[in-house]
């Protein structure tokens, strides 16, 4: 292996190729979502509290860049409730159809039927966390090299990974490649949390499945600083499924005005 910008192109190969890849238009989803909420234990540093589950449907336009996720979100914790609700998120704003949280903006509460536009704080997290989970990252990161520069090899539980890093917007991904078959097997950030300080964030990809000539990972475990905060089970992808042009679109009277990704 040689320096960072050589590990996304070898990479793309056993995730099915380059031709393969690069025919991907659409990506349709489902899944089921649990989180858990690491601050929330009974005695410092203890077991974590079950948070909430959640079944979820995404669908991306990969040329437009545009991803809409249907979620039902369970909380059981502080409290049993359910919040039924949609996300799109483009390259230029975000937008939330229906109520997704109890502390709701001033314009969710205005708006008949509730929805809102995202802060650009949610919007740029949003936009990184879809570059994150992305089957078409390796890809991605091939044909942008100019974004890709060395990086360290990591190790975490004892397997040491090549890795490089990879600019996203204004925040910096570490992906990290399976020693073994070269996939991506980790991709990581650097986070605040208002309790740790700096820490770690990663999402651990597993469990891959080919779809129409790619490679999709179908398990991604969430770690912050080591410890599993949240699993996605993918149970179905579609590729290049016809997406209903109105399904990504934000009403044109949210895109006023509506913040733009945040920049720091």
């Amino acid at each position: 292996w040689g320096g960072g910008r050589d590990h996304a192109p070898r990479a793309v190969q056993p995730q099915g190729g380059t031709d393969a890849m690069a025919k991907v238009k659409t990506i349709s989803q489902k899944g089921t979502v649990r989180q858990w909420a690491p601050e929330q234990s009974q005695v410092a540093g203890g077991e974590m509290r079950f948070a909430n589950q959640a079944t979820m449907e995404s669908v991306t336009d990969v040329t437009m860049r545009v991803t809409r996720t249907d979620w039902v979100r369970d909380f059981q914790y502080p409290a049993p409730r359910q919040f039924t609700f949609s996300e799109v998120v483009t390259a230029e704003a975000g937008y939330v159809a229906g109520i997704d949280s109890s502390g709701r903006t001033k314009q969710s509460q205005e708006s008949n039927p509730p929805a809102h536009t995202m802060s650009g704080l949610r919007l740029a997290a949003s936009q990184r966390e879809l570059v994150r989970t992305s089957p078409l990252l390796a890809l991605e990161m091939a044909q942008n090299p100019d974004r890709v520069s060395a990086a360290p090899d990591v190790t975490v539980a004892g397997v040491t990974y090549r890795a490089a890093a990879y600019r996203v917007g204004t925040q910096t991904l570490t992906v990290m490649f399976d020693p073994s078959t070269g996939l991506p097997a980790r991709v990581r950030s650097l986070d605040y949390d208002n309790i740790w300080g700096d820490v770690t964030y990663d999402v651990a990809l597993s469990d891959w499945q080919v779809v129409e000539g790619v490679r999709v990972a179908t398990t991604r475990k969430y770690e912050l600083n080591g410890r599993m905060v949240m699993e996605t089970k993918i149970s179905e992808t579609r590729i290049n499924a016809t997406i209903p042009a109105d399904r990504l679109q934000i009403p044109a009277a949210y895109l006023t005005g509506a913040p733009k990704p945040a920049t720091e």
